[in-house]
């Protein structure tokens, strides 16, 4: 037996082929592998971007066993799979998506170096047809396998179309390795065209995930990610390869390798070397450990932390958070064991006198954390902090917050420090501002405050420096646009938009009013609808359905998510008002509310686009003291005076004005839908005319896009099909709504404005077609 360990790169760049056995369990990883395993991937790949990276991951072990003609010349090699097949596969899977994601955007450089990683270069005696692949899986998973690594994108969709649904292949489905495949695809593809997000689960808003782009998000930064994806996995990963010798029993080896034991945490390790060095230095071992260790090991502590990624215990992000306080640096929670040991003894020389200072640190910084978590509340401004974070889901501030507790300054500063962090956030969310760079802004801010220490002065001057969207900190005037123009509603999801209401809910008070928390159970409700009927007149009062090309439409909808128009109710109250005239919904307010926030409607008698600007005004004037701004200059207008698209990428500088919005959000032309395909420009008053006329052009003369959209399915009816009747299985009173978009190919139109705009999306990734590249809506 011969036990060493290599990077993928090294396993997979070796010609020669990798059998899976018969009687090993065809692939089988689920979204719980597959997103932990592509969280791995991208927090190497952005260390690669970033040039930080100072440890290789462990994945786990291979054991290989070579079969009979290893040495015969002329002939590929064969080594039998004992274990580590699922993540063999897996990593040929997500190699097969990289490359059709790099060929999507034009990296074919980096595609055709993909490609040496899943086929081998046949021999001259090379028989058999399936030695050019790198992986031969089960007999079960061959075919769609082999599809998968060796054909294009678009194939895929158009084969397998019957496997997906509503665009998805659902996560239930039995066909794991398309299920894989289609997910690198997203997460690849979208961690190329914006980096890394850092997301969370709260940020999906009506089941879309809303992305703003910034000035990093060019072709070459493309290029660029797409290339330390690649090295992330390649060059950072690594395996321990075990190769069996001729005597070695490989089902006892396998067996002992997967015995059910419980896994340790990366804070176990820590735990085992640090009492490993007291008892070294003679230290009273069980003392430490029942004084300074033992209140780490409550189970609170191995809990999830509920507000961070990637899911780890609190432990774990407790621990990152400290070393990146002490530090200044980035701190890889993946690699969490070897970054505690290069910080306890960097370069071999302990940075600590004895073991009990270094545990007197972590007790220090325990109660910290335990704020800003909202276990304790001793520290009141500091657990403010900690609430706020937590509705906003940024606890990568964590770090600075605890570099700002323990400095020697006043406690006003402190608070002033709290508050600007908070308004930073908040600000930037407001303004329609990126949030994907939080983390890179947090760390180097750690970075300023351990050089310098925590102040107020060192926080202004590090931003003063950052005018750039993707980091600056918003001015009152950008914040006050955002506010009256931007659709708050979107780009504060959740439990951000009810932390903005509620602030201003306080800020509305009097003196005399009691301060209370907010309370359980409130809902953010537009006051003017959002499909509003008859009901709500204009203010001439005449009545115009919401899509037309009717400029007072138009008008009203640029408002209609903007912080002007928006309230908290409780559950029940919104239900009841929904949609009901203004006198109606005023009298509900009136009835069972107190809330400061909806005093504003009870002396009017109407509600319309000017009400939403002055009671939007009023928020205004209100948020810039809420939130306030650090004394960095203003930026220009024209530097963030964007158009109100905020869910997709805006058309790259120098493109057709046509689809473009003046400054002041005023159309260029009456169209409701303005579209841009391949350089041809698309303008439609309908969703479905606009569905009709783009699906015509994106297949016109090509019968490979027309095959890839065929393959696109909902959960109960294709996007386009041969005959009307197709398109609508079993409900032949709607086939009145097909439309032949082209001889002998239909297209349904009975669909909302969302669903126009995601069927034009999907059908668009079908044909390949790169999205705010190739393809560009606006709304």
């Amino acid at each position: 037996m011969q036990t060493d360990d290599h990077a993928v790169e090294e396993i997979l760049a070796e010609g020669r082929r990798f059998m899976v056995p018969l009687y090993q369990r065809k692939y089988q990883w689920h979204d719980t592998q597959l997103i932990p395993f592509w969280e791995d991937v991208e927090a190497k790949a952005i260390e690669v971007l970033e040039g930080e990276s100072r440890f290789q991951h462990y994945l786990g072990a291979l054991i290989l066993s070579p079969i009979g003609e290893a040495a015969q010349i002329g002939v590929t090699p064969r080594v039998q799979v004992v274990d580590g097949q699922q993540r063999l596969t897996t990593f040929q899977l997500f190699l097969a998506a990289l490359r059709e994601v790099a060929h999507k955007h034009k990296c074919n450089d980096v595609a055709e170096h993909v490609s040496d990683y899943l086929f081998n270069k046949l021999k001259s005696k090379d028989a058999d047809k399936l030695t050019r692949f790198k992986l031969t899986p089960t007999p079960s998973d061959q075919e769609i396998f082999h599809d998968v690594v060796e054909q294009s994108y678009s194939k895929i969709r158009s084969r397998y179309g019957k496997h997906y649904w509503g665009g998805r292949v659902p996560k239930n489905t039995q066909f794991r390795v398309l299920r894989a495949y289609e997910e690198f695809y997203r997460l690849i593809n979208h961690f190329a065209e914006f980096g890394s997000a850092e997301l969370s689960k709260d940020d999906e808003v009506d089941g879309e995930t809303p992305t703003i782009g910034d000035e990093t998000d060019t072709s070459e930064a493309i290029q660029a990610r797409l290339e330390a994806i690649l090295t992330a996995l390649l060059n950072r990963m690594k395996l321990v390869v075990i190769t069996l010798g001729e005597d070695d029993d490989a089902q006892v080896i396998f067996e002992t390798l997967n015995s059910k034991g419980e896994p340790l945490l990366a804070m176990d390790l820590v735990r085992n070397n640090i009492f490993y060095r007291a008892e070294k230095e003679e230290a009273e071992v069980e003392d430490l450990y029942h004084d300074l260790w033992d209140p780490f090991d409550h189970s609170w502590w191995k809990e999830a932390a509920p507000f961070a990624r990637p899911t780890r215990p609190r432990i774990d992000h407790f621990l990152t958070h400290v070393l990146a306080a002490e530090t200044g640096q980035k701190i890889s929670m993946r690699e969490l064991y070897a970054e505690y040991r290069a910080f306890a003894v960097p370069k071999g020389r302990p940075r600590f006198e004895r073991v009990e200072d270094e545990l007197d640190l972590l007790s220090s910084y325990s109660p910290i954390y335990e704020t800003l978590e909202g276990r304790l509340d001793d520290d009141k401004d500091l657990h403010w902090l900690g609430r706020k974070l937590a509705a906003w889901q940024v606890t990568t501030a964590y770090p600075v917050a605890m570099q700002v507790n323990v400095a020697n300054i006043e406690p006003e500063e402190k608070r002033k420090l709290y508050r600007l962090i908070y308004s930073y956030i908040v600000r930037r969310a407001l303004s329609g501002l990126t949030a994907k760079n939080l983390n890179r802004v947090f760390q180097s801010l750690s970075q300023v405050f351990r050089e310098n220490g925590p102040s107020v002065e060192a926080f202004e001057g590090y931003f003063a420096q950052r005018i750039g969207d993707s980091t600056r900190f918003p001015g009152d005037q950008e914040f006050r646009q955002g506010i009256l123009l931007k659709p708050a509603y979107t780009l504060a999801p959740q439990t951000r938009i009810k932390d903005v209401l509620w602030e201003l809910e306080e800020a509305s008070r009097t003196k005399f009013y009691e301060q209370t928390a907010m309370p359980n159970g409130l809902w953010t409700e537009h006051v003017l609808p959002v499909s509003w009927t008859s009901d709500w007149p204009f203010e001439d009062g005449e009545f115009v359905e919401r899509w037309t090309n009717d400029p007072k439409a138009e008008n009203r909808n640029r408002v209609l998510h903007s912080l002007g128009n928006l309230t908290l109710l409780t559950g029940g109250l919104n239900i009841s008002s929904g949609n009901k005239r203004f006198l109606e919904k005023r009298e509900k307010l009136e009835e069972h509310t107190g809330l400061f926030l909806n005093k504003w409607f009870l002396k009017r008698d109407s509600w319309d686009e000017t009400d939403i600007r002055e009671r939007g005004e009023a928020f205004a004037d209100m948020a810039v003291s809420i939130w306030p701004s650090s004394t960095v200059p203003e930026i220009e207008r024209g530097k963030w005076d964007q158009p109100l698209d905020y869910d997709f990428p805006p058309l790259a500088a120098g493109g057709d004005t046509d689809l473009l919005r003046f400054p002041d959000q005023t159309p260029l032309n009456s169209a409701h839908w303005h579209i841009r395909l391949e350089n041809q420009n698309i303008s439609a008053s309908t969703g479905a005319d606009a569905l009709e006329e783009t699906l015509r052009r994106m297949t016109t003369g090509s019968p490979d896009r027309l095959n890839a959209v065929s393959g696109v399915k909902g959960r109960v009816r294709p996007l386009i099909a041969r005959t009307a009747e197709e398109l609508y299985p079993g409900r032949p009173d709607l086939v009145v709504f097909s439309r032949e978009f082209l001889p002998g190919w239909f297209v349904g139109t009975n669909y909302s404005r969302r669903d126009v705009m995601r069927l034009i999306r999907v059908a668009a990734e079908a044909c390949e077609l790169t999205w705010g590249v190739d393809i560009h809506v606006e709304v």
